[in-house]
């Protein structure tokens, strides 16, 4: 497991900190501290680890077979009568377990991660929405926006409010307050003024219109562009769910039964990618120990293969996207490696028995 956690280290930390970079900039630019940095690339994370694992559990074991190969202990095994299913049984026991380790997070950590983002990107929307409030400063929070608060009282209630608003299509609208409250709810902050005015000047007819009110509630959210509800992504759904999508589900997202049993089969699918490629990367270069060029053509050909067999994933997707009948067509690449595999191994099994055979006729001799 030791090439495993290090290649694992490395590949989800170059990911991770490619993926930071910008994130950083945004986060720290707003105000938020290093401990909300962290928080929000902590939620990140199972999403990359279950990008980055295929590769990883490949690399690994391409590092292995090479090492064994290096070593001369695969020819030490074989000699000792180990057949080349045989050899394929550590790195077969090493793909289930990734497997396993990839489906916990393509069915239950990425969904729990992605909904726990969106909540928290929304308490900062309203964190951010609440740092716009300083007491004797007039600030521009969004173009055409003036806001001023002459002061805050202890008890965190706003005094004097001046809100300037030149959005609206031919008309200026002027709210100012002798009071107000700041209140967060789930989505959003919202902003509640008490005995105050508002005038609105319609631009096109020169007329200036004027409204009283005792208590009038303004959406702060519209001010830093977060008013919008954000409808639910399918990737915040469980596997279950997403096979058998429900009306409701549906009008959330706004998105199609086809694009929800998509995203489950992907889901289903993922952990076998984890299965099949550490097997490809031992059975292609069990093929180099007959090579006496080594094995370093056999690791290209197992990266082509690997690639290539990512790349037929592609068009499996869109064909389904299409037609969701042909839903499995969205394993086949998965199918055709461990096709891949058994073909390989039968390949040195033969060679195998061919050397044995050779052996035997030069004893003879």
């Amino acid at each position: 497991m030791g090439p495993f956690a290090l290649f694992a280290l490395t590949l989800i930390g170059v990911y991770w900190v490619a993926r930071a970079i910008g994130l950083f900039d945004q986060l720290i630019g707003d105000g938020q501290s290093v401990r909300v940095f962290l928080e929000i690339m902590i939620l990140f994370l199972p999403q990359v680890v279950a990008i980055v694992l295929p590769v990883v559990t490949f690399a690994a074991a391409v590092y292995v077979s090479n090492r064994l190969h290096s070593e001369s202990e695969i020819v030490v095994m074989q000699s000792a009568g180990i057949s080349p299913a045989g050899l394929l049984k550590p790195f077969l026991m090493f793909g289930l377990l990734v497997a396993l380790l990839a489906g916990a997070l393509s069915h239950y950590l990425v969904p729990v991660s992605l909904i726990r983002l969106e909540e928290r990107q929304a308490e900062l929307s309203q964190d951010m929405a609440a740092r716009l409030i300083v007491g004797g400063r007039f600030i521009h929070p969004s173009d055409n926006v003036t806001f001023f608060v002459r002061e805050i009282d202890a008890d965190g209630s706003l005094v004097d409010i001046f809100l300037h608003d030149q959005r609206p299509a031919g008309r200026d609208v002027t709210y100012t307050a002798h009071k107000a409250v700041l209140f967060r709810l789930e989505d959003d902050a919202r902003l509640v003024m008490f005995d105050g005015l508002i005038q609105t000047f319609d631009k096109n007819n020169l007329l200036l219109t004027k409204i009283q009110f005792d208590e009038f509630v303004f959406d702060i959210g519209t001010l830093t562009g977060t008013r919008e509800a954000r409808p639910r992504r399918i990737g915040e759904y469980s596997t279950l769910a997403a096979l058998f999508p429900t009306p409701a589900m549906l009008a959330a997202t706004g998105s199609s039964v086809d694009e929800f049993r998509l995203e489950a089969h992907k889901r289903l699918e993922q952990p076998l990618q984890s299965l099949v490629y550490p097997l490809i990367g031992f059975s292609v270069l069990l093929l180099g120990s007959f090579s006496r060029f080594g094995v370093f053509r056999q690791v290209l050909g197992a990266v082509a293969l690997v690639v290539l067999i990512s790349t037929i994933s592609v068009p499996m997707r869109d064909l389904m996207r299409r037609d969701m009948d042909l839903w499995p067509l969205i394993y086949l690449p998965d199918i055709l490696g461990l096709m891949a595999v058994y073909l390989m191994l039968r390949i040195a099994g033969r060679k195998r028995f061919g050397r044995r055979r050779m052996r035997g006729s030069e004893v003879a001799a």
